[in-house]
């Protein structure tokens, strides 16, 4: 008779964990509803819902390979005035041989790339940097890219 009791025990224990977990899952548990505590309504509004903006982006060829630019924000200007992908302005410096072996590219914000190195104790640190793109023109394409999201199509 005792193993009895312990598993129905085992068994209701088992069941309130059960209960507990869809409980959590739901968010209202049967305390609520033995205490008379209805559950929450849905409410919906009844403003109209407005369609979402639609974004058209320019799709420029790139300087370097003359393939089309998918994504405007990715890109960067070029001195000559158009546009080229990220990974072709790389490749274009490292194709300069202002990189030299040791050393690494990297990009550093607002238009500026970077030539790190590495002092005796391993840290990183900048060689040289390199202005690409103008202050003029990164700041006139970021506030392009932020009137392309607030514009409505």
């Amino acid at each position: 008779m005792p193993d009895m009791k312990k598993s129905s025990k085992k068994q209701r224990n088992a069941e309130r964990g059960k209960r507990r977990r869809r409980e959590a899952i739901s968010g209202f548990s049967t305390l609520n509803q033995v205490a008379g505590v209805s559950r929450p309504r849905e409410h919906h509004s009844s403003l109209p819902v407005e369609e979402p903006c639609r974004i058209v982006e320019p799709h420029p060829i790139c300087q370097y390979c003359g393939t089309p630019i998918d994504t405007i924000a990715s890109s960067l200007s070029t001195p000559e005035g158009g546009y080229a992908h990220f990974d072709c302005v790389l490749s274009h410096i490292r194709e300069s041989g202002i990189v030299k072996e040791g050393e690494s590219l990297s990009y550093i914000g607002a238009g500026s790339f970077g030539i790190i190195g590495r002092n005796e104790d391993g840290k990183p640190y900048i060689v040289q940097k390199i202005q690409y793109e103008s202050p003029e023109r990164y700041k006139g394409m970021k506030e392009y890219v932020e009137g392309l999201k607030k514009a409505k199509v």
